[in-house]
């Protein structure tokens, strides 16, 4: 009896070790679940912080740029006279920029880092055209005459929007008042084929 009874006691000992081992699977296989997600939760966080990091350097350069800007403006009207107009040719004829029907006194200063004060007197003592809107004017009128001699495909519309112009009428007015010809009669002029 004594070997049955310790054949039972073991049975119930492999028993027991069996369900503890099945009990230590299950939480074993939970705890790998659990350690799954946690990984994953990081490396979500981690691409979090990584977007973080990477606006944080894009608003400091954009801080910086703005400093700059800043000194840049503050600094502006220390330039003299010649040297801001050559700076606005130079940037309105040379870098051949739209000059769009609404272009006008804000986006010149805008565009040499200057105020709109500055650039108004500054038209009005030291350049021909006495103001910004004639100056543009001049640029728009300039770049159409330039497209309908170089460019005899282009239809009038194309040429009155594309130099700046709002409307095909705006560009023969200013043609007319300019040279007393249509710009056909231009286009016919520079280019009889």
């Amino acid at each position: 009896m004594n070997s049955a009874k310790m054949s039972e006691d073991e049975n119930n000992k492999l028993s027991m070790l069996q369900q503890q081992v099945a009990e230590l699977t299950m939480m074993n296989e939970h705890l790998r679940k659990a350690n799954e997600q946690l990984i994953a939760r990081n490396m979500m966080l981690g691409e979090k912080l990584d977007i973080y990091y990477e606006v944080r350097a894009r608003i400091e350069w954009l801080k910086e740029l703005l400093r700059k800007h800043r000194e840049f403006m503050a600094h502006a009207d220390l330039r003299d006279d010649e040297e801001l107009l050559a700076i606005i040719e130079a940037k309105l004829e040379g870098d051949n920029i739209p000059i769009p029907p609404e272009f006008g006194v804000k986006e010149v200063a805008e565009l040499v880092g200057t105020t709109q004060n500055r650039i108004i007197e500054l038209y009005k003592q030291k350049t021909i055209y006495h103001s910004v809107d004639k100056h543009l004017d001049f640029l728009r009128l300039m770049r159409a005459l330039r497209m309908l001699k170089e460019h005899p495909n282009y239809s009038i519309e194309t040429i009155a929007h594309d130099s700046g112009f709002n409307t095909v009428r705006t560009l023969n007015r200013k043609i007319q008042e300019s040279l007393g010809i249509t710009p056909g009669e231009f286009r016919y002029i520079t280019n009889p084929k």
